[in-house]
């Protein structure tokens, strides 16, 4: 009965000094900063461009951004890291999805860049197929 007393106790140690760590690392990263919102707010604002986009969700350390098709979440890492997930429905081209991580000192615009990137790729598969079905149509 002790030894299980003491690897619960040494486990409830060891849980509560990871939690603690990673408060503290998202107090000096992203809250000391203004919170998500301020922090990346060029991303953020960018990623709702589209007017029927939302901000669903926020805490202190993740924003998830969504429209009837398109979902974004931004999330702070403890120990430094950006990860932006997205995932999609592109009529034609089905259901995308994609994840980037990032230093959270990484540029805002080569972060932008790289969506863009991302999403003109997707819209260019989409016009492909939509062009093939049209000649496929014609002939």
């Amino acid at each position: 009965m002790f030894w299980i007393i003491l690897i619960i106790g040494i486990v409830g140690y060891l849980i509560f000094w990871a939690i603690k760590d990673s408060n503290e690392d998202i107090k000096s990263h992203v809250t000391n900063h203004g919170g998500m919102q301020k922090k990346y707010r060029m991303l953020i604002e960018y990623l709702m461009e589209h007017p029927s986009t939302r901000i669903t969700n926020l805490s202190k350390d993740n924003i998830t951004i969504a429209s009837s098709s398109t979902v974004y979440s931004i999330d702070y890492i403890a120990g430094g890291n950006l990860e932006i997930s997205l995932k999609a429905f592109l009529p034609l081209v089905g259901n995308i999805s994609k994840r980037w991580k990032y230093p959270s000192s990484y540029s805002q615009e080569l972060i932008i860049q790289e969506i863009d990137n991302f999403l003109a790729w997707n819209l260019e598969k989409m016009q492909d197929i939509a062009n093939k079905m049209n000649d496929d149509i014609i002939n």
